[in-house]
């Protein structure tokens, strides 16, 4: 009987510290896309900067037509290859099929 209620308890710690782990590992996940974000504003700021500058240097002092190139990571927002919507409905799914 004391090994029974040694046993849960032990497995009730268990269950915190997991859960805690989880909280924790979601807040530096979601600090990580915070700064990225921020990162990321400023680094396209600078490009259109760039890209405002070639176009001058195309048309006023070259004399020739300047076409904006296609940059498919200006419309990207966030880090590249982040599927935090698929990984919160598998932690949603995996805690509701384990009872927690």
């Amino acid at each position: 009987q004391s090994l029974e209620a040694e046993l849960e308890r032990v497995a009730g710690q268990f269950q915190e510290t997991r859960d805690r782990m989880r909280q924790l590992q979601r807040s530096s996940a979601e600090r990580f896309r915070r700064v990225w974000v921020v990162n990321e504003d400023e680094a396209k700021a600078l490009i259109r900067e760039l890209l405002d500058a070639d176009r001058v240097i195309h048309e006023q002092q070259l004399g020739m037509p300047w076409e904006e190139p296609r940059l498919w990571f200006m419309d990207n927002v966030g880090p590249l290859g982040h599927s935090r919507d698929k990984r919160d409905a598998v932690e949603l799914a995996s805690s509701l099929l384990g009872g927690g």
